[in-house]
């Protein structure tokens, strides 16, 4: 699932901004503007019976053009924010954003964001063997 998540997201990157999305490795040389989508940590929390959350936490990076120009990076996070809002997976289902914040740092842009994702395990059905039972008749005319 966290794979189809991260395709939601470049989806919505490049559908919104057009710019190149990289995923788990920075190319050396890359050419800027761009994106780095970056998966944090993962976790599951178990909830009643066999449900369970499925927080999925993303930092997303924008290397702006110049490091220096902090007035595109904070344009460019309030433009994140209005399309990560709801990302859609490639089966169309939608997901909304959850915890969004940014910061930059060392003169990039980073992007907070989780998608949390409901889930219910699947349980192990145990099928009966065998079954016997016992079956006598009564007489219901006899008073």
């Amino acid at each position: 699932m966290l794979n189809e998540i991260i395709k939601g997201i470049s989806t919505a990157l490049h559908r919104a901004f057009g710019f190149e999305i990289f995923v788990n490795q920075i190319e050396q040389g890359l050419q800027t503007p761009c994106f780095f989508i970056a998966v944090l940590k993962p976790e599951v929390t178990p909830l009643l019976g066999r449900r369970c959350l499925k927080r999925n936490s993303f930092d997303i990076q924008y290397f702006p053009t110049e490091s220096r120009k902090h007035d595109e990076m904070y344009q460019v996070a309030e433009q994140l924010i209005e399309h990560l809002e709801f990302i859609a997976l490639p089966n169309g289902d939608l997901l909304h954003a959850a915890n969004i914040s940014y910061e930059v740092i060392d003169g990039v842009l980073h992007f907070f964001v989780n998608y949390n994702l409901p889930m219910i395990k699947t349980a192990e059905q145990i099928y009966m063997e065998a079954l016997e039972t016992e079956v006598n008749t009564t007489n219901t005319n006899e008073r």
